[in-house]
Protein backbone atom coordinates (compact mmCIF):
# COMPACT_ATOMS: atom_id res chain seq x y z
CA UNK A 1 0.00 0.00 0.00
CA UNK A 2 1.38 3.38 -0.98
CA UNK A 3 1.61 6.30 1.44
CA UNK A 4 -1.33 8.03 -0.25
CA UNK A 5 -3.47 4.89 -0.14
CA UNK A 6 -2.68 4.52 3.55
CA UNK A 7 -3.57 8.17 4.22
CA UNK A 8 -6.89 7.85 2.34
CA UNK A 9 -7.76 4.63 4.16
CA UNK A 10 -7.05 6.22 7.55
CA UNK A 11 -9.01 9.37 6.62
CA UNK A 12 -12.00 7.41 5.41
CA UNK A 13 -12.05 5.15 8.46
CA UNK A 14 -12.03 8.19 10.75
CA UNK A 15 -14.67 10.17 8.85
CA UNK A 16 -16.99 7.26 8.07
CA UNK A 17 -16.97 6.17 11.72
CA UNK A 18 -18.82 9.39 12.62
CA UNK A 19 -17.08 9.06 15.99
CA UNK A 20 -15.93 12.51 17.07
CA UNK A 21 -13.04 11.16 19.16
CA UNK A 22 -11.66 9.14 16.25
CA UNK A 23 -12.04 12.07 13.88
CA UNK A 24 -10.40 14.46 16.34
CA UNK A 25 -7.45 12.09 16.83
CA UNK A 26 -7.01 11.89 13.06
CA UNK A 27 -7.17 15.68 12.71
CA UNK A 28 -4.64 16.25 15.48
CA UNK A 29 -2.30 13.66 13.94
CA UNK A 30 -2.27 15.58 10.66
CA UNK A 31 -1.91 19.06 12.16
CA UNK A 32 -5.54 20.10 12.16
CA UNK A 33 -5.85 20.43 15.94
CA UNK A 34 -7.80 23.69 15.73
CA UNK A 35 -10.49 22.05 13.62
CA UNK A 36 -10.71 19.25 16.17
CA UNK A 37 -11.51 21.84 18.86
CA UNK A 38 -14.22 23.57 16.81
CA UNK A 39 -17.74 24.04 18.21
CA UNK A 40 -20.10 21.16 17.41
CA UNK A 41 -21.93 22.88 14.54
CA UNK A 42 -18.75 23.86 12.73
CA UNK A 43 -17.05 20.53 13.44
CA UNK A 44 -19.91 18.42 12.05
CA UNK A 45 -20.49 20.73 9.09
CA UNK A 46 -16.81 20.27 8.17
CA UNK A 47 -16.99 16.50 8.63
CA UNK A 48 -20.17 16.10 6.60
CA UNK A 49 -18.95 18.41 3.83
CA UNK A 50 -15.72 16.39 3.67
CA UNK A 51 -17.69 13.14 3.46
CA UNK A 52 -19.73 14.55 0.55
CA UNK A 53 -16.48 15.12 -1.33
CA UNK A 54 -15.22 11.55 -0.99
CA UNK A 55 -15.80 9.45 -4.08
CA UNK A 56 -17.19 6.08 -3.05
CA UNK A 57 -18.42 7.16 0.39
CA UNK A 58 -20.87 4.61 1.81
CA UNK A 59 -24.42 5.44 0.78
CA UNK A 60 -25.76 5.43 4.36
CA UNK A 61 -23.03 7.80 5.57
CA UNK A 62 -23.56 10.06 2.57
CA UNK A 63 -27.32 10.16 3.18
CA UNK A 64 -26.72 11.03 6.84
CA UNK A 65 -24.37 13.82 5.73
CA UNK A 66 -26.92 15.24 3.29
CA UNK A 67 -29.69 15.09 5.89
CA UNK A 68 -27.60 16.77 8.59
CA UNK A 69 -26.37 19.51 6.27
CA UNK A 70 -29.87 20.22 4.97
CA UNK A 71 -31.47 20.27 8.44
CA UNK A 72 -28.83 22.63 9.73
CA UNK A 73 -29.03 25.14 6.89
CA UNK A 74 -25.90 24.17 4.97
CA UNK A 75 -25.70 23.60 1.24
CA UNK A 76 -25.10 20.10 -0.02
CA UNK A 77 -22.07 19.88 -2.31
CA UNK A 78 -22.85 18.48 -5.73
Amino acid sequence: MTMIESFVKERNEALFSLDRRKIEAYLVKYGEGETAKAPDMLFWASVYKAICGIKGAPRDVLEKAHTWLSRNGFSIPS
